[in-house]
């Protein structure tokens, strides 16, 4: 879980659905960015916040498809409406 400090996306939760080096990960949110079509992003323009949505962990790591539905329902129900 993180909160997008720069950019178009600042003020915006998102989740991190990827990492594609030391300085880039993929986030999404399921709503502004679907899965399908997540934002790539320095970690630097991140603010890590102190919650893991483990069920989305789990099927990512497992290999299983993710739901924006999935990524929506995880930043309501941690109070992160956007």
């Amino acid at each position: 879980m993180v909160l997008a400090k720069a950019g178009r996306d600042k003020g915006k939760h998102f989740i991190i659905i990827g990492r594609i080096d030391e300085n880039y990960v993929w986030i999404a949110n399921g709503r502004t960015r679907s899965i399908d079509k997540p934002k790539k992003k320095k970690i630097k323009h991140l603010e890590a916040k102190p919650h893991v949505v483990y069920n989305v962990r789990e099927k990512i790591l497992s290999g299983k498809k993710v739901f924006d539905a999935e990524l929506r329902k995880s930043l309501e129900a941690l109070g992160y409406e956007q």
